[in-house]
């Protein structure tokens, strides 16, 4: 499995992680912490879920015209800015604002992840995406646990963790992935000068010289 692909596997934890913290706690924040209705409650958690389906859409677009990389990172900053800002404005109607805007982060990411997974290990067939399908339910296992448990001290602590964790994936992302697309460049390199007869690479280069 490729080194970047580890990376990637292991930024989409975090961030499923760092989705996760929220994902059981919304209702309960918004109907105890919030003062609103179930019915709202319940028209919040459809924005964020309609985010998500722009997103993915989005995402897709992205994908296909700057590629997996810098697709992933307008995704992990968007979900990371949104996240920030739930973390010091976490009233009504910020709230609800600010959930939506994670969900079309989160939407961004997810199909971009997908696909890039399948790009950085294409002879790895269906592996890489079992791989990320792993990742993503460690993510919510561990996020979902952690949430409830971090929210009986404070719910303030949830919205500050679920913004480290998504600045964790986007770290990651950043600096993973570029180091795993350097290491590569620079094996490739290396098996271009050692493998490659001196005599090819010669008329390669005259080649390139009279182009």
């Amino acid at each position: 499995m490729p080194r970047a692909l580890w990376w990637l596997l292991v930024g989409m934890a975090l961030n499923v992680t760092g989705g996760s913290f929220l994902w059981p706690l919304n209702t309960i924040y918004l109907h105890e912490q919030l003062d609103q209705p179930l019915a709202v409650a319940g028209a919040v958690l459809m924005l964020n879920s309609g985010g998500s389906v722009i997103g993915s859409l989005i995402g897709g677009v992205l994908f296909d015209r700057i590629g997996g990389f810098r697709a992933l990172l307008i995704g992990a900053c968007v979900t990371m800015a949104a996240s920030a800002g739930l973390s010091v404005w976490h009233g009504w109607p910020h709230y609800a604002v600010f959930l939506a805007l994670i969900g079309i982060g989160s939407g961004i990411v997810f199909p971009v992840a997908s696909a890039y997974a399948g790009a950085l290990w294409p002879e790895g067939g269906r592996r890489a995406f079992n791989a990320l399908y792993v990742a993503q339910n460690v993510g919510v296992a561990i996020g979902s646990a952690l949430g409830g448990l971090v929210a009986s001290y404070s719910f303030s602590f949830v919205f500050l963790a679920n913004s480290l964790l998504y600045a964790a994936f986007l770290l990651i992302v950043t600096i993973g992935l570029l180091v795993g697309f350097a290491l590569l460049a620079a094996a490739a390199a290396l098996l271009y000068d050692r493998w490659l007869p001196k005599s090819a690479r010669e008329t390669e280069e005259k080649t390139a010289a009279t182009v």
